[in-house]
């Protein structure tokens, strides 16, 4: 058996605050699985993606929306849809990701392809952070 129980951890002895830690099954950090998984391409390294992304701190994890898809794009061909949520970035698991900066970094080192993996959802994104289009 396993516990899904988050833990809390002392930051520092000298100070009161905690940091909460992703819920550990197995030894890894509980993820979602993506619905859809494709390789997207783009033609030269001077197209983008088509995608602009936002982010939010949900339950411990990090998780990175489509906030909008360019029409015509690369993102927009693989059926990439505003308010789908990004699982997958080259089969490095998003939600199990310390900080947001390391899943843009896997997306932005992508050359000519990538593989994305994500679910079909509604979310509404007013109130979450937003990143530049990529």
């Amino acid at each position: 058996q396993f516990s899904c129980k988050p833990s809390i951890q002392p930051s520092s002895p000298c100070t009161h605050q905690a940091r909460v830690t992703r819920p550990i099954i197995q030894g890894k950090a509980q993820t979602r699985e993506a619905d859809v998984v494709k390789e997207i391409k783009r033609g030269s390294m001077k197209e983008k993606w088509g995608l602009s992304l936002v982010y939010r701190m949900e339950d411990s994890r990090i998780e990175l929306a489509v906030n909008k898809v360019s029409m015509f794009s690369p993102a927009a061909k693989a059926g990439i849809q505003t308010g789908d949520t990004i699982l997958l970035i080259n089969d490095w698991k998003v939600e199990a990701m310390e900080q947001i900066q390391a899943a843009l970094n896997i997306f932005l080192a992508a050359g000519f392809s990538v593989n994305l993996g994500w679910i079909k959802t509604s979310n509404c994104l007013d109130e979450w952070g937003a990143l530049d289009a990529i």
